[in-house]
């Protein structure tokens, strides 16, 4: 029997390969024994980002909104105004996840994303659907096109989406056919596709009202306090949170201090507070799924660096949360080293190559990684 993707996690509780072709700067990628805390590190434009956006596509099962999200974050739903009424297929945005940003034309190979089992491959790519009647009732029913069937219509008969195939199975995500105003509104507007837990925080914060969901959904629970408890790594004297309506800009988080009879808003204790809070409550809300990191050092002073990675490393495996995380910083992969060597099960670590137009990526172990902080060879 073949499973589904959440039914893969359900069964190994994490993945333990993973194969990306043709998705954005890569041609073929393959990664082999990840860990429970994954960290990945490279150069500028080394596709260290590109790569946790296609485990996050994955993981997320092509969920439109996160479609939305990512294209949103690196300005792609921008076109020149010359352009504007060219052929919409070759202009949805939806084409930055191709390489090259190019579409894929119809029964071409666009890009896939795998566990590395055949049965699990997500095949991203173009397909066409016309309307037909339901012989039975009459209603209305979209049904993919073949190519023979393709060749003897005119394209006004037939639909173009972005769609994708599982072990031979199609599913549609959305139309290709419109501007980038209706495709916000189409990812918007579709139920998110049930599947594991998964969070991503962000190179930038996190919006306060997802932080306000996130927290309510772990209020008053063991998780709340496993938050609490992080968040003493900066601020010792912390011993409470809440989220509160503040006007203009919504539900912000407030936090209470042993020593304070006021309230102060999280955000008065720095961008070290606000990043460590983000992590954490990301964290817990991704119990038994997979939590991804953008730029693990951001707002973090180096000498915390090394204690929220233990924080990490402890509540995943207690969680069972799979962390996907990159880095720029060498005091940041100092820190990991170090608690890696504490749980030298749990970890992995990857450095990604871009020469030409390939990436690569070599995996170190942990003395291989030793060796080189402690040689100062370039791990960055």
């Amino acid at each position: 029997m073949l499973m589904s993707i959440s039914d893969k996690y359900e069964e190994n509780s994490m993945l333990e390969s993973f194969v990306v072709e043709n998705f954005r700067l890569f041609g073929k990628l393959e990664l082999n024994r990840l860990g429970r805390v994954n960290l990945f590190v490279g150069r500028n434009n080394a596709g260290k980002s590109a790569l946790l956006e296609a485990i996050l596509l994955y993981v997320s099962k092509f969920s439109p909104e996160v479609m939305f999200d990512l294209l949103y974050a690196r300005q792609e739903h921008w076109e020149p105004e010359t352009l504007r009424y060219s052929n919409r297929q070759n202009l949805n945005p939806a084409r930055h996840f191709f390489k090259n940003h190019v579409m894929p034309d119809l029964f071409s190979d666009g890009f896939k994303l795998s566990s590395g089992q055949p049965h699990d491959t997500i095949h991203v790519k173009t397909g066409a659907y016309s309307i037909d009647k339901d012989p039975e009732n009459g209603t209305q029913v979209r049904r993919k096109l073949k190519l023979e069937e393709i060749k003897k219509l005119d394209s006004n008969f037939y639909d173009l989406y972005l769609i994708t195939e599982i072990a031979k199975n199609s599913s549609i995500i959305i139309s290709l056919q419109v501007d980038f105003d209706y495709f916000r509104i189409q990812a918007r507007s579709k139920p998110r596709i049930e599947t594991i837990p998964y969070q991503f925080v962000p190179t930038q914060e996190i919006y306060h009202d997802e932080l306000s969901v996130l927290w309510d959904n772990i209020s008053l629970t063991d998780l709340e306090l496993e938050v609490v408890k992080g968040l003493k790594l900066i601020e010792s004297m912390i011993f409470g949170l809440a989220f509160v309506d503040s006007g203009a800009e919504g539900r912000i988080p407030l936090v209470k201090l042993q020593n304070l009879d006021e309230r102060l808003p999280l955000k008065s204790l720095g961008d070290g507070m606000t990043r460590l809070f983000q992590i954490v409550l990301s964290l817990v809300s991704a119990k038994g799924g997979v939590l991804l990191i953008d730029e693990f050092e951001n707002g973090l002073h180096w000498e915390v660096q090394e204690k929220v990675w233990r924080v990490v490393f402890e509540l995943a495996e207690k969680l069972e949360v799979q962390v996907f995380a990159t880095t720029h910083s060498r005091d940041c992969i100092a820190g990991f080293e170090k608690v890696w060597a504490s749980h030298e099960e749990q970890g992995a670590f990857f450095r990604l190559t871009k020469r030409d137009d390939s990436v690569m990526v070599k995996a170190y172990d942990l003395e291989l990684l030793s060796d080189s902080l402690e040689t100062d060879v370039e791990v960055r």
